[in-house]
């Protein structure tokens, strides 16, 4: 089993508004509405992968109880506290407008130190099940638990002998390097932040230092992925008008390369299903989600160069 951490899930929504004013009404001509959260897309990807997935997370009020059903209804186990402040929600602006992609995105609750020690708790009972094989920790956290949480939980991992994944960004991720995950995976722009470098092959050979292995995302240019001391590049190029969103991709190529690592050797291989994954993203209409069939054929399409 993989565990898929979402301290601070949310509903993702798409909204649809063409021109927004300030000070007065703006409607919505279409919404849809998506379980979300970076590590709840890492769980929906690994269960069409054929994973079997848990997912920790802090499940607020009515919103989040109704991402534990959408992820039950998926054969996802949810665990976690559940607190009486709504989980989050994320409005995306989907009109053909320049307020195309504006995004709004929801705090979530508050947690008090009692909260993030069941956080805390429901993670550690977990990882005492012999079945975990990897954690995956994702996103952002809510507002009362420590920036150095990942730090605890990969540490806390490595005492169970389990690999860490870890997708972070600021404050979050820099504690989590000094604990030396497994992966970790980037975009270039949070790797820029990080590094002071705008290159990604250079962003993940820094990396690599706090890490085994390094994934730094650059959009259409793909996946630089930093291992066994070379640098291996995964690039897969979509006819724009087939792409429906991005948002989810980084997620959903971190979980095909978490599925690679744990079911196969080469290391090739690894960057194609995790470029496969992120690409077969943006043509699926559920945000943050793909069709296993796409990922099948868009990994033989896939431009691998060993640098």
């Amino acid at each position: 089993m993989i565990l898929a951490v979402c301290a601070n899930p949310s509903v993702d929504a798409f909204w649809n508004i063409d021109d927004i004013q300030k000070g007065t009404t703006n409607r919505s001509t279409n919404e849809q509405y998506f379980p979300g959260g970076k590590g709840i897309h890492v769980a929906l990807a690994l269960k069409e992968l054929n994973s079997i997935v848990a997912t920790l997370g802090v499940w607020g009020g009515i919103t989040g109880q109704w991402i534990k059903e959408e992820c039950h209804k998926k054969d996802i186990l949810t665990i976690g506290p559940d607190v009486k402040e709504w989980t989050r929600t994320c409005i995306t602006n989907k009109s053909n407008t320049q307020w195309k992609d504006t995004e709004f995105l929801g705090a979530g609750p508050s947690l008090t130190a009692s909260q993030t020690e069941q956080f805390l708790s429901s993670y550690t009972q977990e990882l005492n099940k012999s079945s975990v094989e990897a954690v995956i920790l994702s996103g952002s956290v809510p507002t009362g638990m420590d920036k150095d949480i990942y730090k605890q939980m990969v540490l806390e991992a490595r005492s169970h002998d389990i690999p860490s994944y870890v997708d972070a960004s600021n404050k979050l991720l820099d504690h989590a390097l000094e604990a030396q995950p497994f992966v970790v995976h980037i975009n270039r722009e949070e790797g820029k932040a990080l590094t002071g470098h705008d290159d990604p092959i250079t962003i993940a050979t820094s990396l690599r230092e706090h890490c085994q292995i390094a994934a730094v995302t650059a959009g259409k240019d793909g996946l630089y992925l930093a291992a066994d001391n070379h640098i291996y590049h995964g690039r897969h190029t979509i006819n724009q008008k087939n792409i429906i969103s991005t948002i989810g991709s980084g997620d959903c190529l971190l979980a095909g390369l978490c599925k690679a690592i744990l079911t196969r050797e080469d290391i090739g291989e690894w960057a194609k299903l995790a470029t496969a994954c992120g690409s077969a993203n943006c043509i699926h209409p559920q945000l943050g989600m793909f069709n296993a069939q796409d990922v099948n054929r868009i990994f033989n399409q896939v431009r691998l160069e060993i640098i």
